[in-house]
């Protein structure tokens, strides 16, 4: 008779958190767990105070009721413990419900707990299964380790050293590695992985993984087709509509994006990051009706999740007054200011916006003071705003009669976005509505060449051989347009061609870094990104 390996695994030195509401379940559930062996056993009653004990304590299980009362739910807790990464991949966390509802579900695994247990249960069936993930994650922690310091390469060898022993969580160990080549922007040794794995079936992640290897590589049919294939297969697998959707934005089809992510949030209508988007894309297409529904979800969504944010009542705001009852905006903004009271960027968005629904309601003395209300705010802010805010800005400035303000942010916000689509239909929405439609082409266009000179002239400087010339002259460049993706792709690109002719200094390195970290952050799909991160791969030491 063959040992069982569950035998050997303790839980003593385990440290287990545990989550619910009602004090008699806690203490039965403590209990079930002393029983086990564990001895750092911590409870308590709601999210919020789940989310502080997990900040200064390290987790080896989490059991966390669905529904917690008031204050944040379960889903929330797993959300939130991975968005501020307390929560890692040897982290064993499982949702504990008397609910089995499909929406429940669908919003849980939107966050993939490890498993889930339905109330009521025996001791004997929570041993089981803490034991058997526990098996399957003991050999994560070097992988983690490895992760936690950035070491792709290490990270990958460590997958490949496991994944040769054939151990019993071999699929997760190969899912992990495919995550790891993408994260590195190894694009392309992805999509050999992937390639292989789906050579030997129809498995769902790999195929998730292909697709956004031909996403991140600019193969948008490639992608679509992809993503497609793996919803008429399994129409819950939530996270293909998400990149199906990118896929359809990339490929300039924003109406059938829409499409796309309304059928997923019918499915699985809890995950706000998704009502957000569906949101924007909805507003982008002049279909307020659908942009409110999902802003309105996004907000009672976000009462407690981490990713609550002012915009959320603005762009309802800004919905609401193409509706049949505009007076309302304000009424959402006003709710803003007493959830966001301190935050200066969320004061700015929700006083931009106030300007707007003042004049569209012809309160034009009121949309003036709101304007120099916002001047104030961008003083104190010195500056530092991010681009969505600009673009309200300008249109603001514009509708209240003050051209020269808004064109002129425009035009810097068009320097720093001259190839990116998205944006520059977001800029011709601005024009659109604000009646400047036929001179916002030629601002537009004119911004666009300026930058394309700047550019090819820094180009033509390191094609002639004039490496030095070519590095300051991108340096600069960058210096005065951190936000464009291709000056700071050529900067960096050029900075490592030098090093590669004379030698290579930490200096340079970092700052190719700083120019690659920009890029990344701008367009994680940026075809060249994974030839840039291999160049600089190849130049920086190894740890």
């Amino acid at each position: 008779m063959k040992p069982d390996p569950q035998q050997k695994i303790s839980l003593k030195n385990k440290k287990v958190l545990v989550v619910d509401d009602f004090f008699n379940f806690r203490l039965t559930l403590k209990n079930m767990l002393r029983s086990f062996g564990v001895m750092y056993l911590d409870d308590v009653a709601t999210g919020e105070e789940a989310i502080g004990k997990m900040s200064v304590r390290r987790y080896d299980i989490i059991l966390c009721d669905y529904n917690l009362g008031q204050g944040k739910s379960g889903q929330q807790v797993l959300e939130e413990g991975k968005f501020r990464d307390y929560i890692h991949y040897s982290t064993i966390f499982i949702i504990v419900t008397a609910e089995n509802t499909l929406e429940m579900i669908m919003g849980a695994a939107e966050y993939q707990p490890d498993d889930y247990l339905m109330k009521p249960f025996p001791k004997e069936l929570l041993e089981k299964k803490l034991k058997h993930l526990m098996e399957k994650k003991e050999n994560l922690t070097d992988i983690e380790k490895a992760l936690a310091v950035n070491n792709y390469a290490q990270a990958i060898s460590l997958c490949d050293d496991l994944i040769a022993k054939s151990p019993r969580n071999l699929s997760e160990i190969m899912k992990l590695k495919g995550e790891i080549l993408l994260k590195n922007g190894a694009y392309y040794e992805a999509a050999e992985f992937y390639d292989k794995i789906l050579l030997m079936g129809n498995v769902a992640w790999a195929a998730l993984g292909r697709g956004k290897t031909c996403l991140m590589t600019g193969q948008y049919p490639e992608a679509k087709n992809i993503f497609e294939g793996i919803i008429a297969k399994n129409d819950k697998i939530m996270s293909a509509y998400d990149y199906l959707a990118k896929t359809l934005l990339k490929m300039n089809n924003p109406v059938d994006a829409q499409t796309v992510l309304m059928k997923a949030t019918t499915i699985s209508p809890h995950a706000i990051l998704r009502q957000k988007n569906l949101g924007d894309i909805a507003y982008r297409n002049e279909d307020y009706s659908i942009a409110e529904t999902a802003y309105k979800s996004a907000v009672k969504q976000g009462e407690h999740s981490c990713y609550k944010s002012p915009g959320d009542y603005t762009n309802l705001a800004k919905s609401i007054i193409h509706g049949d009852n505009p007076e309302e905006g304000l009424n959402v903004l006003a709710r803003a200011r007493k959830v966001f009271p301190e935050d200066n960027e969320a004061g700015l968005n929700i006083t931009i916006t106030e300007s707007y629904v003042y004049k569209k309601l012809n309160r034009d003395n009121e949309a003036r003071s709101a304007m120099t209300a916002v001047q104030k705010i961008v003083e104190d802010l010195a500056g530092n705003i991010p681009v969505d805010l600009k673009l309200e800005m300008a249109r603001a400035y514009i509708i209240n009669g003050d051209y020269k303000k808004g064109t002129e942010i425009i035009k810097h916000v068009v320097q720093d976005n001259h190839d990116n689509n998205e944006m520059l239909d977001n800029v011709r929405m601005v024009f659109r509505e604000t009646g400047m439609e036929d001179s916002g082409r030629k601002i537009i266009e004119d911004s666009r060449q300026e930058i394309i000179r700047l550019n090819n002239e820094g180009v033509k400087l390191a094609a002639d051989g004039k490496l030095t010339e070519a590095i300051a002259y991108f340096e600069r460049a960058a210096a005065r347009l951190p936000e464009n993706k291709i000056i700071n792709a050529n900067a960096a690109q050029i900075l490592m061609r030098f090093m590669k002719e004379k030698g290579v200094s930490e200096q340079s390195l970092n700052n190719v870094k700083t120019y690659l970290d920009r890029v990344r952050k701008i367009d994680e799909t940026f075809k060249d990104l994974p030839m840039l991160l291999a160049m600089y791969n190849e130049l920086a030491p190894e740890d």
